[in-house]
């Protein structure tokens, strides 16, 4: 990796806007590729599947967890700022996810077992803010509903993440077409990272002589980054001097999962993706603010005025405002002087994105797949809840196509994909929200997904014959 591309990997980590949690037809349906990784126990319909570089399936992900731009604002511009407040919850997020595939190897012995590799890039950033400041900087710290009550900003915070992703997973065929179980587990490398560990501010003006009191104390850790060149603007000195970086954290997660056929046209599944955190252990480090409380008063006006001179005034406001400002960013850097911590800084755990996932599928005809399923899923602290239902027209083994319902975050999103497969070579893409491309601003979200992938032989059912005296316990993996 060059120092541009290197660059801009650590960029992206601390600039720009800052998934989540959707599913679609990469994570829903075999022939998209990831289906099997979202959940082990779901088999690639090929025998073999190799995937290389981005064209493997890369996929970037954006998500404003408050109201869309059109919820409060119009084309031309005009905008409403009580409507964005009064949709707003105490604390919403602007979240980011792109994942980068390196190599992945797929093999399958017919429908009882197979066994999968795959090295991918992801990045992750996560950026949160908070209600009531974006209610002060509108409606002013005078208004009646504001003054003389304590505005917390301890929500706010940011959090982002780089790392590579190696996985290996099997699924296998428990009871003779009735069960199949999947698990798998990933070696994760970190590259880089940013953590808000600890975020607390509180302001509060007071209702006599309209002071202000803000009392604050934050944690910040890093790995990889350095936080004097950020603050001071500059370019910061990257790990790997532009070269391959160095892995700077390592961790591990699981998945596991089941498909369980209760009828040839009914199945259920369950599955639990991405369990496991990276710890920093190199070029780590902390900066951190002491709990304080700063005081700012307000600027006698009216006395300033009065003893001016009416020749004098002008120079004598100006000179007086610049005074008082640069007197209250002096103190207020004072109180609040971030500082590195002393000694070698403690190593620090990022959690990487988790998902629980609970459905059925139902085939009404052979051509014909109806899903419907609700998830959980966790980034970072925090935690969403979801559910989407999709219908896949397969034409023979060559063609699928799906749509899908979604609802996340009080609103519904409504997605697609199409996959098409010529010989070995299968192209696919999809977005799990089409309206979020063809209207971001008034979808909130959007995301989308293309892959390309080398497939060889499609494993071909077999009548299996009854055995005498066989008492229909199943065959299985373990038989």
């Amino acid at each position: 990796m060059n120092r541009i591309a290197h660059t801009l990997l650590i960029a992206s980590l601390t600039v720009g806007m800052t998934t989540r949690a959707q599913l679609g037809p990469v994570e829903l349906s075999p022939e998209w590729g990831q289906a099997g990784w979202s959940n082990p126990a779901i088999l690639h319909p090929s025998g073999t599947v190799f995937t290389f570089g981005g064209f493997a399936g890369a996929q970037v992900d954006a998500v404003h967890s408050g109201p869309a731009y059109l919820d409060f604002g119009n084309l031309d511009g005009e905008l409403n700022p009580m409507a964005f407040l009064g949709q707003m919850d105490t604390v919403e997020y602007i979240g980011t996810r792109t994942e980068v595939p390196l190599v992945g190897l797929t093999m399958r012995d017919e429908n009882r077992f197979e066994i999968r590799y795959r090295s991918r890039l992801v990045v992750d950033q996560d950026f949160r803010y908070d209600r009531d400041l974006l209610s002060v900087g509108w409606m002013g710290n005078g208004h009646p509903d504001l003054i003389g009550r304590p505005l917390s900003f301890s929500g706010m915070g940011v959090d982002a993440q780089a790392y590579l992703d190696h996985g290996l997973s099997v699924g296998a065929m428990a009871k003779e077409d009735k069960l199949w179980l999947g698990w798998g587990i990933h070696i994760l490398n970190g590259v880089s990272a940013l953590q808000t560990e600890h975020f607390d501010a509180t302001w509060m003006t007071d209702t006599l002589d309209y002071s202000w009191t803000l009392d604050g104390a934050a944690t910040v850790n890093a790995a990889g980054l350095d936080f004097d060149s950020l603050a001071a603007g500059v370019s910061p000195e990257l790990p790997g001097d532009g070269g391959i970086p160095p892995t700077l954290g390592s961790g591990v997660a699981f998945d596991v999962g089941f498909l369980w056929r209760l009828t040839p046209k009914f199945e259920l599944e369950g599955s639990m993706e991405g369990r496991g955190s990276i710890r920093w252990l190199e070029s780590v480090s902390r900066r951190q603010v002491d709990p304080s409380t700063f005081v700012l008063q307000g600027l006698d006006v009216i006395g300033v005025v009065s003893e001016a001179e009416n020749q004098t005034f002008p120079d004598s406001l100006e000179s007086m405002l610049e005074t008082w400002a640069e007197d209250m960013v002096d103190s207020l850097a004072q109180t609040f002087d971030s500082e590195s911590t002393e000694g070698l800084p403690a190593a620090f755990d990022t959690r990487v994105r988790e998902t629980w996932r609970l459905g059925f599928r139902l085939r009404p005809a052979k051509s014909l797949e109806i899903q419907a399923l609700a998830y959980r899923q966790f980034q970072y602290d925090r935690q969403v809840d979801g559910f989407v239902f999709g219908l896949v027209h397969r034409v023979g083994k060559n063609i699928a196509t799906q749509v899908q319902g979604q609802y996340l975050h009080g609103r519904w999103s409504w997605g697609g994909g199409l996959s098409l497969r010529g010989g070995p070579l299968r192209i696919a893409f999809s977005a799990r929200n089409v309206a979020g491309i063809l209207y971001p601003l008034e979808a909130g979200h959007w995301s989308g997904q293309f892959g390309m992938a080398f497939e060889f032989g499609y494993a071909k059912d077999k009548k299996k014959k009854k055995k005498k005296g066989d008492l229909g316990t199943g065959k299985g993996m373990w038989h």
